[in-house]
């Protein structure tokens, strides 16, 4: 499998994308936020990439779980940056649409391997 062809990967790095769009908008101050961010939008792509690499179904499918649980670490982060009012409503829905179709792909992309 070429992983970096699948739209998992790619609406991954647009989770990247749009989530550094949010850090360069954060005030001072929300280096913890921005930190955070980073941090869990890159490890949903390497994590997906990683698991791809994986000879075991059992190993792929444990990767894809952890990418799943730093797409919803995302979203986490997305909703106490709008608590903190730092974060648009709009930017804010647009997100966790992005984080919820992610982790819904690798759901279904886990639920798929070793069958």
């Amino acid at each position: 499998m070429n992983y970096r062809n699948t739209k998992i990967y790619q609406r991954s790095l647009e989770l990247v994308r749009t989530s550094q769009s949010v850090i360069e908008n954060l005030p001072s101050g929300y280096g913890f936020l921005a930190d955070q961010l980073k941090r869990a939008s890159a490890s949903v792509v390497l994590n997906f990439a990683e698991g791809a690499g994986k000879p075991s179904p059992a190993d792929r499918r444990r990767f894809f779980g952890i990418a799943r649980g730093s797409a919803y670490e995302v979203a986490a982060a997305i909703d106490v940056g709008a608590e903190l009012g730092v974060i648009s409503p709009p930017l804010r829905e647009h997100t966790l649409d992005l984080c919820d179709h992610v982790a819904a792909m690798l759901t279904r992309f886990s639920q798929s391997v070793g069958r």
